[in-house]
């Protein structure tokens, strides 16, 4: 198998390796490191690409004077913190059921990823264009609201597609890709620090069970979670080694250097000598160093802890640390108490165990782990893939976690998925008369798109150096109609309607509102439209209908009233019962049959009166109907719209009479007695409602 060059690109440390693979076993065939000469990354991210560079250069230099062979491809990792996944929902709806093609759905995908990169920037308030896809897939199809197993082909007017896509900060990758730009390399392979430290570390057969993995840097802790077989979870801790050094060089008054030098030799040496900021020597003994650094030590165990018990959801089953500062002093001891595991399941995984791998047999201790598994990684083609497109001229990195597409090229060059069909303009709905009709938009135009100068296709695989060009589709036009773009409008006909010269148009309403022949038809519109052909035209205009009886509707104190009225209806002096065509100049007339206010059968409501204790309904029988102030006849006729004011002509005494029964027997010289609550009263004397009338001998 042909060698790879293994790159890991620390905060503190470069180190590379050239690595084969020979059957089951991996060989290191030269190794490099360096450290930085200023500290030039922070938490595993790239702030000084030229301090970066040259760090970078140093090892490459090296390994190709031990190698005699120029390098010019490279894997590398990014922080386990980058690694970004999402689930998310596109949907689209049209007005009328279409068939689904293979272009309509990846499209639909490709809203799809760009919902879940919009998911990540609503969460970390940052523009989605600062990510990079690097892979998705399509968790399930609905059509019409039912889940489908493939849209491809099927009909319908509504589609909606979830997908589960990965995404890398472009700050992380483009901070690689300039810092590898500088030196001459290309990124040929990209992992995460984790993933590549753990197919090192943990052995197949042993992530059946549940383990944590640190892997503690300078600036990061990166956590990786295996279970059942496989790495499941990852996690980051943003403190490391560099926290304890700090706390070193503040308590002595060091530079960073120094203070580093200081902390590993805590490792194997009781006392440390040094000199201070003012030249003055110190001898530390190892137990005052430990006192000093046990604070941040103590923190920096409760932190990785922390993670590890929330991402794992309780403890597990050991925990295993990689990386320079795993052999921090006090660590693995205070990691065990933290978590509460026993000490014997708190260790370190070092170089020199990894049996699989061979060579460079001076690259010990824990600090070879991440670049070896780096290695591996890109060894057995477990990497993200990088390469670059053209499109429209511009480069376009694309990482592969499956085939890339000329869909995902245009995404990533930040071109809406939108643009990739010619959707047709909406459609225009209305009623009209009651029935709904539809206008259709104009139909879209498809975008163009060319691969290496060829005609292609969105679904079309990419290769290295191939060159997208795009032209956007032109959607249709949205449907526009007038009025008299939908139903005739012929010319008015002049005739007589009862007598008087009248022109017989057509008319229409939108929503109530009259309306002419070029009125713009809104969405939604309910139309009315009444031509002007013949009688029932006409009679349908004027609020009649051919061979109907019509309704007179009156307001009796402001209570609505109606009856039915005949008319008869004459077409120049003669009687019509059927619908006939209108003609110019023809008279037309209606005559309506005469309603009198009698018709209506008006009268009062019963009211309660008490003679002689017991109760009496009685309906007055004299009434007065007034019509703007005058007093009604029964015969009065009625006519359509008149507000009629009724009135009550309350009884006298003498009308409740016929209710009052007397003793048959009149005592001799005795009178006939009346009074009204109790006041003497007389015949004529009116009552009211409730009033208590008593009557007998006296």
């Amino acid at each position: 198998m042909e060698p790879i060059f293994a790159l890991d690109i620390g905060t503190r440390v470069v180190m590379g390796l050239i690595m084969t693979k020979t059957g089951q076993e991996y060989e290191i065939l030269a190794s490099s490191q360096t450290e930085h000469r200023q500290r030039a990354m922070y938490d595993g991210q790239v702030h000084d690409v030229d301090e970066v560079a040259r760090a970078v250069l140093r090892v490459k230099e090296e390994l190709e004077e031990k190698t005699g062979k120029r390098l010019q491809h490279v894997a590398v990792a990014a922080a386990g913190r980058a690694l970004r996944t999402e689930i998310a929902s596109a949907e689209r709806r049209e007005m009328l059921p279409i068939r689904w093609e293979k272009e309509d759905v990846l499209a639909l995908e490709m809203e799809a990823v760009q919902q879940a990169l919009r998911q990540i920037g609503s969460v970390d308030g940052e523009s989605w264009v600062t990510y990079h896809c690097v892979g998705y897939d399509t968790i399930a199809h609905w059509l019409e609201g039912e889940e489908i197993g493939s849209l491809i082909g099927q009909r319908g007017r509504s589609a909606k597609v979830s997908i589960i896509a990965t995404f890398l900060p472009r700050t992380v990758v483009d901070g690689l890709v300039a810092v590898l730009g500088r030196v001459g390399l290309e990124m040929q392979s990209l992992t995460l620090e984790p993933i590549a430290a753990g197919q090192a570390a943990i052995p197949p057969n042993m992530r059946r069970m549940n383990l944590a993995l640190v892997d503690i840097g300078a600036g990061t802790a990166d956590i990786a979670l295996t279970r059942e077989g496989s790495f499941f979870a990852y996690d980051m801790v943003p403190m490391a080694g560099d926290e304890v050094t700090e706390a070193i060089c503040s308590e002595y008054l060091l530079d960073f250097q120094m203070g580093e030098k200081i902390k590993r030799a805590l490792n194997t040496k009781k006392t440390v000598s040094f000199l201070d900021f003012f030249g003055k020597k110190i001898k530390l003994p190892k137990e005052e160093a430990l006192t000093i650094i046990e604070p941040v030590v103590g923190r920096l165990a409760e932190a990785i802890a922390s993670h590890v018990l929330q991402l794992n959801q309780g403890q597990p089953q050991a925990v295993i640390l990689i990386g320079g500062g795993s052999l921090t002093p006090l660590l693995s001891e205070k990691l065990a108490q933290v978590i509460g595991l026993p000490e014997a399941r708190v260790g370190i995984q070092v170089r020199e165990r990894l049996t699989q791998v061979e060579g460079e047999k001076s690259l010990k201790g824990p600090d070879g782990i991440t670049p070896i598994g780096i290695g591996i990684a890109a060894l057995e083609e477990k990497g993200l893939h990088y390469y670059s497109v053209l499109v429209n001229d511009h480069p376009v990195p694309i990482f592969e976690l499956q085939l890339a597409t000329a869909a995902e090229a245009l995404l990533a060059a930040g071109i809406q998925p939108r643009a990739f069909l010619g959707r047709p303009g909406a459609a225009l709905t209305y009623e009209l008369n009651g029935e709904m009709q539809v206008v259709k938009g104009e139909l879209g135009q498809p975008a163009q798109l060319l691969i290496n100068g060829q005609p292609g296709r969105l679904e079309q695989t990419l290769q290295a150096g191939d060159s997208v060009r795009f032209t956007p589709g032109i959607s249709g036009k949205d449907a526009e109609a007038e009025l008299q773009d939908v139903v005739a409008w012929p010319p008015a006909k002049t005739i007589y309607w009862n007598g008087a010269l009248e022109r017989f148009a057509p008319k229409a309403f939108f929503d109530g509102q009259e309306a002419g022949p070029e009125a713009r038809i809104f969405d939604g519109a309910k139309v009315t439209y009444l031509a002007n052909s013949d009688l029932e035209d006409l009679l349908e205009q004027k609020g009649y209908g051919l061979g109907k009886k019509r309704r007179i509707s009156v307001r009796v104190n402001g209570q609505a009233h109606s009856i039915e009225c005949s008319i008869q209806v004459k077409v120049d002096g003669n009687l019509v019962a059927d619908n006939c065509q209108i003609k110019e100049g023809q008279r037309i007339d209606v005559i309506e049959e005469n309603i009198p206010l009698k018709a209506l059968a008006l009268q009062a409501e019963p009211s309660s009166f008490y003679v002689n204790g017991k109760e009496i309904r009685h309906t007055p029988e004299n009434i007065a109907v007034f019509y703007r102030s005058e007093r009604l006849r029964p015969s009065s006729l009625l006519e359509e719209g008149m507000d009629l004011r009724l009135e009550i002509m309350m009884p006298i005494l003498s009308e409740l009479l016929p209710y009052v029964v007397l003793p048959e027997d009149v005592p001799s010289g005795s009178k006939l007695s009346l009074s009204v609550n109790g006041q003497e009263a007389e015949f004529t004397t009116v009552l009211y409602p409730g009033d208590r009338i008593e009557v007998g001998w006296t």
